[in-house]
């Protein structure tokens, strides 16, 4: 936690500083504040949590995290009304303060995108606090809560209201109904935001609501400029303060897809005086130029070409849809049909509201795994009565493995089980297939042994993983060579282009863990903590 004096000016950064994600950035001046995300810090979160050891928050709200210093202690910033609380003793409250910060003041959370270490503690916040962000990112937001059946750490978009049990120092939930969050919008949502993911429980109060740009919130006046990242709706924010122009990236890069909005948004700035430039560091210190997402797909259409007839399955993150749109894509160029979860149709079908163009398209193209469950939720039920899905049953899909590109991942193997065995109850000789990894590969201990476990459910299955370097389970991601994937972060020289062009009074280093060697590639003011 460190904290940054520029005038009337002053620049709380509470997460993001040294490490990778967990990006709470508060702008505040005498008149107001503003939130630069609220994410989640994995890496410290993990020093205290484990699979088996999470935070009491269900009953005892923030008690844990303010202790361990895992959330700011800002009075009036959480969740503390008369209908709904995480403080439920004096326990709690005696965590706050200590800072000279009033979190009643702060007027708003903007939202770059749709990454839960930018959103993963957006939770907690108080009940009243607008959400300024672009319509596509709310929609994946909500999408993602409705389809989790979140607790209260992934209350982001609505919470079910918690309040002492008695005098038993306890909080207990509301099971009637939802309050929506004021989510205040660039672009324009229009059913979804309206749908509740139960089905006795209906969402309440706060409309969200289309936002102007520039967007006036008290001394501030806020841009959001689209930026190339691996989630849509990603933007940066442009901040008119009392100090002058604070530019915030956000996470960006430019060799997605979409690169020209990354593009796009340096040109609307150049030119501009910029006062102090926030700027993410994620590769800071690598060399070299970024793979492309085309090179990407080209690189899964030469693999998926050489297994015809054989059974392939892609696994990439759940949010990465500019992956998804490049599979389909392959599939369509080999005779293939996609088929994907239905969490993956829904957080089309709510991405397709807001932005019509292509996700309207991608959604009436790919098949939805229709499985039967012995309890089907509320938004399932929407997505099978409402939504212009396809849905193909894993029996049609057995019939012929190899007829199809597989949109599943590690936690959807036990589907291919199913699939494999399916398959011999149609007559049909299973053949060996390939299960492409094309996700990021960050050679944590956790994700060491998920990569173990699903070795061992590959080789039952028949299944070859690709890059075949993984199989070693390599303790450097550096090592490992994958052309199925590519960052969602820029590499440094296109930082360092983007610093150069946009030349600010003051740069100040986030979401890096190498935060320094901005001092070696930029020769401008570099504030280091």
């Amino acid at each position: 936690m460190r904290r940054v004096d520029l005038g009337r000016l002053s620049v709380w950064l509470f997460g993001g500083l040294g490490e990778i994600g967990g990006n709470q950035v508060l702008l505040y001046t005498e008149e107001g504040g503003l939130l630069l995300d609220f994410g989640r810090p994995f890496g410290r979160w993990g020093a205290f949590f484990t699979e088996f050891l999470s935070p009491r928050t269900s009953g005892l709200g923030l008690r844990d995290l303010l202790f361990l210093r895992l959330l700011p202690p800002v009075p009036g910033l959480y969740r503390d009304g008369t209908g709904d609380t995480l403080l439920p003793t004096e326990l709690e409250r005696e965590l706050l303060g200590g800072l000279p910060l009033d979190g009643g003041k702060v007027l708003a959370l903007l939202l770059s995108h749709a990454h839960l270490d930018h959103t993963g503690s957006v939770g907690y916040l108080r009940q009243d606090l607008p959400v300024v962000t672009t319509a596509a990112t709310a929609a994946i937001v909500k999408a993602m809560q409705d389809t989790a059946q979140a607790g209260v750490d992934g209350e982001a978009a609505y919470l079910s209201p918690r309040l002492p049990k008695g005098d038993t120092g306890l909080l207990e939930g509301d099971r009637k109904r939802y309050l929506r969050r004021p989510y205040r919008l660039w672009g324009r949502l229009r059913a979804f935001p309206h749908r509740s993911p139960a089905v006795q429980k209906t969402l309440e109060g706060h409309p969200w609501e289309e936002a102007s740009s520039p967007l006036a919130l008290g001394p501030f006046r806020v841009e959001a400029l689209p930026v190339d990242h691996s989630v849509p709706g990603a933007a940066a924010f442009a901040v008119e303060t009392p100090e002058g122009l604070v530019v915030y990236t956000g996470d960006l890069r430019r060799h997605g897809r979409w690169g020209a909005k990354t593009e796009a948004f340096l040109r609307a700035l150049e030119g501009r005086e910029v006062f102090l430039l926030l700027v993410e560091g994620t590769r800071l210190g690598e060399p070299g130029r970024a793979r492309t997402e085309e090179e990407v797909k080209q690189a899964l259409h030469a693999e998926v070409a050489r297994w015809e007839g054989a059974p392939v399955v892609v696994d990439f993150a759940p949010r990465n849809l500019e992956r998804l749109l490049s599979c389909l894509e392959v599939a369509r160029e080999v005779g293939r049909r996609l088929v994907v979860t239905a969490k993956d149709a829904y957080l089309l079908w709510g991405l397709a509201e807001a932005e019509p163009d292509p996700w309207e398209r991608v959604l009436g193209e790919v098949l939805v795994l229709k499985e039967d469950k012995n309890r089907t939720s509320g938004w399932e039920r929407a997505l099978w009565d409402e939504a212009p899905v396809q849905g193909v049953s894993p029996e049609e899909v057995a019939q012929d493995l190899g007829s199809y590109l597989l949109a599943l991942g590690f936690y959807e193997v036990n589907r291919l089980l199913d699939l494999r065995l399916l398959e011999r109850k149609a007559g049909r000789v299973p053949r060996r297939g390939a299960y492409i990894f094309s996700n990021s590969y960050w050679a944590d201990q956790e994700q060491i042994l998920d990569l173990e476990v699903l070795l061992r459910w590959l080789e039952a299955l028949d299944l070859r993983l690709l890059p075949e370097d993984l199989a070693a389970l390599p303790q450097d991601p550096q090592g490992v060579r994958n052309p199925f994937h590519t960052s969602g972060h820029a590499p440094e020289a296109d930082l360092r282009e983007v610093a150069e062009r946009l030349r600010p009074r003051y740069l100040l280093p986030i979401h890096t863990e190498r935060p320094e060697r901005w001092r070696e590639v930029y020769e401008g003011e570099v504030l280091l903590l």
